[in-house]
């Protein structure tokens, strides 16, 4: 049986902008204002070509670039990012990750570059020939993606960070470091935890940690910070859950236990 051929396509969203050392753009190009698209669900990287009014792309590697993005009916900010430079002459490129995207719905949204010179001068960056500088971006979500899948760690996934018994003061377990929302950029940063305690008693901290590579499993580590500290549980304490926001690249719990264990972690973010 044949199913035939299908054909995928690779390549980059490239757009013209024009600087101009009179404040405005004079150019006999034909218009070149497109509408742009983003992909919920996905990274999205748009290229944009600086050139000024006589077609020629300019050296700007020495100024930043920020693209903002705005809901048009009431001007709210969705975010600003600052573009990198590819390298080449006149090029930079927006980076927009997949939390940027995910909460928003579907639509037209629209989106524009700024541009600060080394003196620290704002100047616009034009994307038509009508000093507009505003371009309409898309926002699809066909991807149809599903939430990412609640996180675990069992009784059997703790490590004991200092060799001592139950009951000693420097008795200490840790989770595996697990993930948290800054590599996604979700801009609410926002995280539940649900702790099963089985006969449990001692104290708990959650922790972050913002380190790229995955941190020390110390208890003593400097890579790792407190978000909610000192929960005490007893023998007859249920099930502990928190809701806390912070923009880190991992998450653990740390466990000082007098007696019992912690079963399950989860962690949803």
């Amino acid at each position: 049986m044949s199913y035939g051929d299908h054909k995928l396509f690779l390549y980059d969203t490239s757009v013209d902008l024009v600087i101009s050392s009179d404040g405005l753009y004079v150019d006999n190009r034909p218009m070149n204002n497109k509408k742009l698209t983003a992909h919920k669900g996905l990274s999205n990287e748009i290229v944009f070509n600086i050139r000024n009014k006589d077609r020629k792309l300019q050296q700007v590697s020495s100024d930043v670039l920020r693209g903002t993005m705005v809901l048009p009916s009431t001007g709210k900010r969705i975010f600003t990012r600052l573009l990198t430079h590819t390298g080449t002459t006149g090029q930079v490129k927006l980076s927009i990750v997949e939390g940027d995207l995910s909460n928003l719905d579907a639509g037209l949204y629209q989106l524009y570059v700024s541009r600060e010179t080394p003196e620290g001068t704002d100047l616009p960056v034009f994307a038509d020939q009508n000093n507009n500088i505003v371009f309409d971006i898309e926002v699809k979500d066909q991807t149809q993606y599903t939430p990412v899948d609640t996180q675990t760690a069992n009784v059997s996934t703790f490590m004991q960070v200092t060799n001592t018994n139950n009951g000693d003061e420097g008795n200490v377990f840790v989770t595996s470091a697990l993930k948290g929302n800054q590599a996604r950029n979700f801009s609410s940063c926002l995280h539940s935890i649900a702790i099963h305690p089985d006969a449990y008693t001692g104290r708990i901290d959650i922790q972050a940690s913002c380190m790229d590579n995955i941190p020390s499993t110390s208890n003593n580590s400097t890579d790792w910070f407190n978000v909610v500290s000192n929960i005490s549980l007893t023998a007859n304490s249920t099930i502990y859950h928190s809701t806390f926001q912070v923009n880190a690249n991992y998450i653990r719990v740390m466990s000082e236990p007098t007696a019992g264990n912690i079963s399950l972690v989860q962690l949803r973010n």
